[in-house]
């Protein structure tokens, strides 16, 4: 029988008496992007979120949850933060600084409380699947209880 998986991610919800649903996909391994993870799995990639770890100008960190076949606006995302220009982090800074790897970050339980904005097509919809903090988890989770967790605000940051 196989052990069920509990991530810091969850631990946070738990504490915080937030509902969610754990999803386990049984990819384990290298990374799966969004679109692939919708394509493998049979989902709607609609509902499927992913999670960007981004670095201003003053070199403060900013977290942006955005639809999973979406493109960020850099333009749009800067200016919801008040700064001059963003940029991804670099992935080899990700885990240091953030504590998850690529295809693993999450909003949730991360190194620091990084300011966080979610996309905010996200606004209106019953759930969302976010990263679970693990490679093939997720969390199947309400929107404004993933925003109420992270304390993070709805902007439109996507192209």
């Amino acid at each position: 029988m196989k052990k069920e998986i509990k991530t810091n991610a969850m631990r946070v919800l738990d504490k915080l008496n937030i509902n969610y649903e754990h999803i386990d996909y049984g990819l384990e391994g290298d990374f799966v992007s969004s679109v692939d993870l919708s394509e493998k799995t049979h989902q709607d990639i609609d509902y499927i979120y992913k999670t960007l770890a981004t670095i201003s100008n003053t070199d403060d960190i900013y977290i942006f949850v955005i639809p999973g076949a979406a493109s960020i606006d850099f333009k749009k995302a800067a200016r919801c933060v008040g700064v001059k220009s963003l940029e991804m982090l670099a992935l080899k800074e990700l885990k240091p600084k953030v504590g998850y790897e690529r295809g693993a970050t999450t909003s949730l339980a991360m190194k620091k409380d990084f300011p966080v904005i979610i996309d905010k097509s996200a606004n209106d919809m019953e759930f969302i699947k976010v990263s679970a903090g693990k490679i093939g988890h997720s969390l199947k989770i309400n929107p404004k209880d993933l925003s109420k967790a992270n304390d993070a605000k709805f902007f439109d940051v996507i192209q």
